[in-house]
């Protein structure tokens, strides 16, 4: 997938997301108001839990399960490798509950603190990673994550701490396996290493102290590996205006 289509694709599940968390409340109650419901006392209720139980959640849903095909669908364009596929997927599941966290911010019900303290650090792998390879690669002919060996193994093992901090901050992850299996011990003792394994990640420093420094060092490492690649076509388009008619480049 290109990234012109990728960009549109994104702007897509973005409106998506945006009219059933801010849109769709005044949708039921439009709805609720043409049918006449309210003559009949109670008979208001099953529309009301239709639309607000089942229907809003799945376009949330959609706009969730459109973001991570296409992201999967690009990644596998820019033959980035699986294990990049591996590694958005499960930011993705480890990010799943703050959109609908965000939900509530239209109501009135949400607090900025409460946003602070439900931010995992995984979606802001996740979004940084979406915003990096909605770049043009393929007009520039610049090679996605760089051309250095050193900073692509920065930014990797950067990905993979997120990962790890993904797999220890995220109850799913606990249990799913015991339900696909049926071994809820299972579940139970993973549950039990995910403390564990969060208090070596955070290497004893407060509350995702280290965590976001990765980022930071992921994010600079992704602007990094724009630069060597472009900065012949950024100094062309600096010089360019200061150019005389006629004159040699």
């Amino acid at each position: 997938m290109f990234a012109g289509r990728y960009l549109w694709w994104m702007l897509i599940a973005i409106a998506i997301f945006l009219f059933f968390t801010m849109c769709f409340d005044y949708v039921t109650w439009l709805t609720v108001v043409s049918s006449g419901c309210a003559r009949i006392a109670g008979s208001c209720g099953p529309i009301i839990v239709t639309m607000t139980g089942s229907m809003k959640p799945s376009g949330v849903y959609l706009a969730g399960g459109i973001i991570l095909v296409v992201t999967l669908a690009r990644i596998h364009y820019l033959s980035m490798g699986w294990v990049w596929g591996v590694v958005v997927a499960i930011w993705f599941v480890a990010s799943a509950p703050f959109p609908l966290l965000l939900a509530n911010g239209w109501t009135g019900q949400l607090k900025p603190e409460t946003v602070l303290e439900g931010l995992p650090v995984a979606f802001l792998f996740l979004v940084v990673f979406c915003v990096y390879i909605g770049w043009s690669f393929e007009d520039s002919g610049a090679r996605p994550l760089g051309v250095w060996r050193t900073l692509r193994a920065t930014m990797f093992l950067s990905a993979v701490y997120g990962t790890l901090l993904a797999l220890s901050e995220t109850p799913a992850v606990a249990t799913t396996p015991g339900r696909l299996l049926g071994e809820m011990q299972l579940s139970t003792s993973i549950a039990a290493l995910q403390p564990t394994l969060h208090d070596v990640l955070a290497l004893g420093m407060a509350r995702d102290t280290f965590a976001y420094i990765v980022v930071a060092i992921f994010v600079a490492g992704l602007a990094a590996s724009l630069l060597p690649q472009n900065l012949g076509e950024l100094k062309a388009r600096l010089i360019q205006p200061f150019m005389l008619r006629g004159s040699r480049q």
